[in-house]
């Protein structure tokens, strides 16, 4: 009888103890959700929702409209000899890196070539010409800028929604900080990586 009676005993310390840790666990969560989600660090994620929001609505308008389109003379553009791509022309146009393939390229009609700009960022988009085909049949050809979030969509502007998803659908869950945690060391810097290397 008295082993049952410290057998039980034993078991409603331990009882006692898992009901304590998880107390403990619960509000120490509660507290770290409460600090993530007021102050300073709020207002910073705030922050770098709204500026990865409007950088992916802008990059969307960029990618879906065009903007103004400028006529380029024949010593606009020039071959890049630091890029080869097999059965591509690499043209630099304005600094800008467009791969049409060689023979459109090669048989361009001269003084036809135009460059369209985005409408925000105003930068190279789309590079167009006339070219020969068949003999003398004449048609328009058009290139997207290689290399650039022109090339990258949707999922340039999908990675710059995270942190508005995570706003949005904000709980006290891993999610919301996984989501929290790669809006800062993800999303935040490859905003900034479009903003200079990409756009500009």
């Amino acid at each position: 009888m008295p082993n049952d009676t410290n057998r039980e005993e034993y078991y409603r310390s331990i009882a006692e103890k898992v009901r304590l840790t998880k107390e403990k666990e619960e509000r120490e969560e509660r507290e770290f959700y409460e600090r993530i989600t007021s102050g300073g660090w709020w207002l910073s994620f705030q922050v770098v929702v709204v500026f990865s929001t409007l950088m992916a609505l802008a990059t969307l308008i960029d990618h879906v409209f065009d903007g103004p389109t400028k006529k380029l003379n024949e010593k606009s553009w020039r071959i890049d000899p630091g890029w080869r791509y097999d059965g591509f022309a690499v043209l630099d146009v304005e600094g800008y890196m467009f791969t049409p393939e060689y023979h459109p390229w090669f048989a361009h009609v001269e003084n036809t070539i135009e460059l369209t700009y985005t409408p925000i960022f105003r930068t190279g988009k789309k590079l167009k010409f006339n070219t020969k085909r068949n003999g003398d049949e004449i048609v328009e050809y058009v290139e997207i800028r290689s290399r650039s979030i022109f090339t990258w969509f949707p999922f340039v502007q999908l990675l710059l929604f995270i942190p508005l998803f995570t706003y949005i659908f904000k709980r006290q869950s891993p999610w919301f900080n996984f989501g929290r945690i790669v809006s800062y060391i993800v999303v935040l810097p490859s905003a900034f990586m479009i903003i200079f290397f990409a756009l500009l």
